[in-house]
């Protein structure tokens, strides 16, 4: 009896611990055809996205936006609206130069689905060639928040991060974007100057006439 209660005892104190590498080793629940369905909805944003980059087309996303879209920016700069981001990616191709060129592959995650949200996180492979024919090729780390809206998944939420030390697009349009600053302070310091120098000249004028 004591080595039959022993043996229980044992069995007992020995089964949770198999249980979860058992419970481990079971294949996930397969996914239902609306999950599924939802996922693929969300995969098909992928070539709108890249197209909408490629072409410099902006405006293939906005029916892909949340009326309360926002995001920040792989330079930082936070977007409030579609047309604070139009404005960014003008903002980014005015830097590139005119016939320059910006591509972009999306690698996306398998998303989590929660009811009628869901999160997707990723990468990117980015070439950016510039008018000078400069080229620059580095990756990206985004994630995303989507809502479904009237039945179509609509983008949230978008973040977009990259190395900001060991990165050449960064350094170089970082570089390119202080010298247009300087550039057009310098310019204004000469329209001011000329204009102060003008009302000068005409007040030197009239009182060299009073005095005569």
């Amino acid at each position: 009896m004591l080595q039959r209660s022993g043996l229980a005892i044992a069995l007992i104190l020995w089964v949770p611990c198999l249980t979860p590498s058992v419970v481990a080793q079971q294949p996930p629940a397969p996914a239902s055809a609306q999950e599924e369905a939802d996922h693929q909805a969300l995969r098909d944003l992928r070539p709108a996205y890249e197209q909408a980059i490629r072409d410099n087309n902006i405006e293939m996303l906005r029916p892909h936006l949340h009326a309360d879209f926002h995001g920040v920016m792989v330079t930082g700069r936070l977007v409030n609206s579609f047309d604070e981001l139009q404005q960014f990616w003008r903002d980014i191709k005015n830097l590139i130069g005119e016939g320059g060129s910006y591509t972009t592959t999306l690698n996306p995650e398998r998303s989590v689905i929660a009811g009628d949200l869901a999160l997707a996180r990723g990468t990117t492979d980015d070439v950016v060639v510039t008018s000078d024919g400069d080229e620059f090729r580095f990756t990206t780390m985004w994630s995303a928040t989507l809502q479904r809206d009237g039945g179509a998944w609509k983008i949230r939420y978008v973040q977009g991060t990259m190395d900001p030390i060991a990165n050449p697009f960064v350094r170089e349009f970082s570089r390119r974007a202080v010298t247009r600053m300087s550039a057009a302070a310098l310019l204004a310091g000469v329209i001011v100057g000329l204009a102060f120098g003008l009302i000068w000249q005409r007040r030197r004028t009239r009182r060299a006439g009073a005095t005569r």
